[in-house]
């Protein structure tokens, strides 16, 4: 783009107006970095929301494991059994895996699965990763 004193005649090549290519490079620029920005942070927001679910389900299997042994039929819990203590929106597209190997009614961890990531969650540990 010429500088606007060499427009005081009119243009003698009919050079069209317009944006250079250096300014469109830059806001292209300017726009993925902007989106690479705003998907990082939704991926990090999900992890978050993923990590706080699967303490909620970790918290509402370890219940469900007393009440079942409490009750003298002891069973691991399963994802249906937490259906009414975690909720729709944590159990919405979820698949949710208790572990108790000792069936000892202790339950030690579980594995939250949802929207491609795993969250693995036991007592002071929680490890998320990609779902392969």
């Amino acid at each position: 783009m010429n500088p606007i004193n060499q427009y005081q005649f009119p243009p003698e090549n009919n050079e069209p107006i317009g944006f250079s290519r250096g300014f469109s490079l830059v806001v292209i620029i300017i726009l993925l970095f902007v989106v690479g920005i705003i998907g990082s942070l939704v991926f990090t927001f999900q992890k978050t929301t993923d990590a706080a679910n699967a303490k909620l389900t970790y918290l509402a299997a370890q219940t469900k494991a007393i009440e079942f042994a409490a009750v003298g039929n002891y069973q691991v819990p399963v994802q249906a059994d937490l259906i009414d203590l975690i909720g729709e929106e944590a159990n919405h597209a979820a698949v949710i895996t208790v572990v108790d190997e000792n069936r000892d009614a202790s339950i030690d961890y579980i594995v939250y699965r949802r929207g491609g990531l795993v969250t693995t969650y036991s007592p002071g540990e929680l490890e998320v990763t990609k779902d392969q």
